[in-house]
């Protein structure tokens, strides 16, 4: 059984936030210099498992998957919008992504059935070790959850199980209520496979996108390193709305303190940083008035344009200390 590459690459990317060396993940893997990043190579299911557990024990993160399947979230988007753009109802971008995750993570499967009016979506997994398991199905998880969020409009919100003692840390993670079960599933009323892609939100989050991966790539000589890791965060996070500081905090080997003290040394707040963010994202999605700014207001987590509105007299007044 075969993993696509690029699979260890995002492990390699995310152990550099998490202070481990990708040197050290490259020993589980039997070819070291393999190039992770291209879609045409592949490892064997047991090596995949082996870095992933390698890079569970040097962080001791008991929440990884959930922590990782939110760093995930840019990514998430870029699928997103394909996914949506060649699917014409929920249950053909389903079809569509069985396919995917058979072909390229078989590690995971999604089940789908209809029972007494309720659509189910299950995840199911062949690891056999339990932590394993959990890890690879929490981070499976969020990215699922991310996509079908954005696919449909607020009239369909799935009620969200897992088997977890506590579902705290996920919940806060996806701004979602769940509830313990038996599984990992999404429960949505049948009435959403009659129903519309949001196709208006695709769009906007196309428009969206390549702004934010511009964003990533560029070299901001006002940034100092941890400053940058800090950015950089905040934009992998993005869904696309910013992640809290406690959210990115929980993503770093450093107490809340630490990073405060560490961004202070280097001139930086966390809020200067988020600000700017916004502020260019702001800029970008207003420019030739190509998008309302109800739209803009949305897309940037606002539930009302003059809180927006607020936030960008705000910003700019603070940007200009």
């Amino acid at each position: 059984m075969k993993v696509r590459a690029p699979y260890i690459a995002n492990l390699f990317e995310y152990a550099f936030y998490k202070g481990v060396s990708e040197e050290m993940l490259r020993d589980y893997l039997k070819e070291k210099d393999i190039d992770v990043c291209n879609p045409n190579n592949t490892v064997t299911e047991m090596e995949y498992l082996n870095v992933l557990e390698a890079l569970l024990k040097a962080t001791g993160d008991k929440n990884f998957g959930i922590h990782f399947g939110c760093y995930l979230n840019i990514k998430a988007l870029g699928f997103i919008v394909k996914l949506s753009f060649n699917s014409s109802s929920i249950e053909q971008a389903v079809f569509i992504l069985q396919n995917y995750l058979q072909n390229t993570f078989p590690l995971v499967s999604l089940e789908s059935e209809e029972i007494e009016g309720k659509y189910i979506l299950k995840l199911t997994t062949i690891i056999k070790d339990i932590e394993l398991s959990h890890q690879v199905l929490d981070f499976v998880y969020c990215f699922i959850y991310r996509e079908f969020r954005l696919m449909l409009s607020n009239d369909f919100i799935p009620v969200l199980e897992v088997p977890k003692s506590t579902t705290t840390e996920l919940a806060n993670f996806l701004d979602a209520e769940l509830i313990r079960g038996v599984g990992y599933s999404f429960t949505y009323d049948a009435t959403v496979l009659n129903a519309e892609i949001n196709k208006k939100a695709l769009r906007e989050i196309e428009f969206l996108l390549p702004k934010f991966l511009q964003m990533l790539d560029k070299k901001n000589a006002g940034y100092k390193p941890f400053g940058m890791k800090v950015r950089n965060m905040v934009l992998n996070m993005c869904k696309p709305e910013l992640p809290t500081f406690n959210q990115v905090a929980t993503q770093f080997p450093l107490s809340n303190r630490t990073i405060q003290r560490k961004l202070t040394d280097e001139g930086l707040s966390f809020r200067k940083i988020t600000n700017e963010i916004k502020n260019e994202l702001s800029s970008y999605l207003s420019k030739g008035h190509k998008m309302k700014t109800q739209d803009i207001a949305y897309l940037l987590g606002y539930s009302e344009t003059s809180a927006y509105l607020h936030a960008v007299k705000k910003w700019e007044g603070e940007l200009e200390k």
